[in-house]
């Protein structure tokens, strides 16, 4: 099963993908949604996740907000560095609204001074690119199970 999202600026293999996890319809706590402009981080993602969890793929933050008010996720896999809204932003939102969905930055920026923002907005985890998928995997199992 595929969503898409209508937006004319973005591809229409990235507005928005999900996929049903071996079949079964799954619990909003064991769903995940990642947030990046990188569509070679996202078909990672795919490749790791895409049959164990239901997975929804965006490639902007905008989007994300707007999905994140319409339905819930256990984990959000989140970019800092993005076009319209920016992981951090996003991370604040998320926390001004109370939401359960527990957030791993994923980011290639260096600066130890986002690490910090992200942990005082309530990130779960801060994970550098390149990432370590049995890492992310592991992150995924500790909070979906």
């Amino acid at each position: 099963m595929k969503e898409r999202y209508s937006r004319q600026s973005l591809s229409a293999e990235y507005t928005g993908r999900m996929k049903g996890g071996r079949g079964a319809v799954r619990e909003a706590r064991e769903r995940i949604l990642v947030v990046d402009d990188d569509h070679g981080i996202l078909d990672s993602f795919d490749a790791m996740f895409g049959e164990e969890y239901p997975l929804v793929l965006m490639d902007r933050g905008r989007d994300a907000q707007k999905k994140l008010s319409e339905e819930s996720f256990g984990l959000l896999f989140l970019d800092i560095k993005m076009p319209d809204l920016n992981g951090l932003e996003l991370l604040r939102w998320i926390q001004a609204r109370n939401l359960e969905t527990k957030v791993v930055i994923i980011t290639a920026l260096p600066q130890a001074s986002y690490e910090e923002i992200a942990h005082q907005c309530g990130a779960f985890r801060y994970v550098k690119k390149p990432f370590d998928v049995d890492e992310l995997e592991d992150i995924a199992r500790i909070v979906l199970h």
